[in-house]
């Protein structure tokens, strides 16, 4: 069986074949066709939304940005990780925490839900907003 051809992704992200098991800070990665660094791989994208394995089964066809449950107990992560495959390196690879799992060895009682002790390759990505005389 083949692999991916995976020679070009080599430059624009952090994943298992590159990271040496760890993560990176983003300055040695090529911005992509829309001036970004870092938007898949590296870290998992922790996202507000709580997770449900049904969340997109559920919406029609069309739907750009469907709508998750309103409460649960897990949050989706999205984009792959240092030890993503390259195939999960998307931004629709979508998975959830493993609270229990990811806080086995934190100290604090009770755990924490901020921090996941157990977990290297979670984080977020910050959204701003540019400046009006950037945009042209």
């Amino acid at each position: 069986m083949f692999g991916a051809d995976t020679a070009v992704i080599n430059s624009y992200v952090i994943y298992e074949l590159n990271s040496d098991a760890r993560t990176h800070e983003p300055l040695r990665l090529h911005e992509n066709p829309f001036g970004l660094k870092g938007m898949l791989g590296n870290v998992l994208e922790y996202c507000s939304d709580w997770y449900s394995p049904k969340a997109y089964s559920q919406t029609g066809t069309s739907v750009t940005n469907p709508q998750g449950p309103e409460e649960g107990t897990e949050h989706v992560v999205r984009g792959g990780y240092y030890a993503s495959d390259a195939a999960d390196l998307r931004s629709a690879a979508r998975f959830s925490t493993q609270t229990d799992e990811w806080l086995k060895t934190d100290p604090q009682q009770p755990k924490s839900i901020w921090w996941y002790t157990d977990i290297k390759g979670i984080g977020f990505r910050i959204v701003c907003e540019p400046d009006e005389t950037v945009i042209q």
